[in-house]
């Protein structure tokens, strides 16, 4: 049985597990959140016998809540494509360097003057 999840892993080059979010979950985080939470102040309301106190309290939590998620997988996949970012550079910069140096050295040879 698999579990139900708004990220999918997969593998990087260096073995760590990467982290996809299917956009489908922003959606599903913000109305989940709005729902479940507005219908627990409903179900307060109910129980304490007010009307429509704390209903809309739990929507704007759940909103809350929502956001919350989607600005955490946001700021992983971030983190993430500046890993990813950095890991190019770095191997751009360790192929470069001898490419440059024997181009400095052609260009700057002091003893050609």
């Amino acid at each position: 049985m698999s579990s139900m999840s708004s990220t999918r892993k997969t593998k990087t080059p260096t073995g760590k597990p990467e982290k996809k979010v299917d956009p489908a979950s922003i959606t599903g985080y913000l109305l989940t959140g709005m729902v479940l939470y507005g219908g627990l102040g409903w179900l307060i309301d109910k129980w304490v016998g007010t009307s429509n106190v704390f209903a809309p309290i739990g929507v704007v939590f759940g909103l809350a809540a929502g956001l919350y998620l989607t600005l955490r997988q946001v700021s992983v996949l971030e983190r993430q494509e500046r890993e990813a970012l950095l890991r190019k550079r770095r191997a751009l910069a360790d192929v470069e360097p001898e490419d440059a140096a024997a181009q400095q050295q052609d260009q700057f040879d002091p003893h050609d003057r």
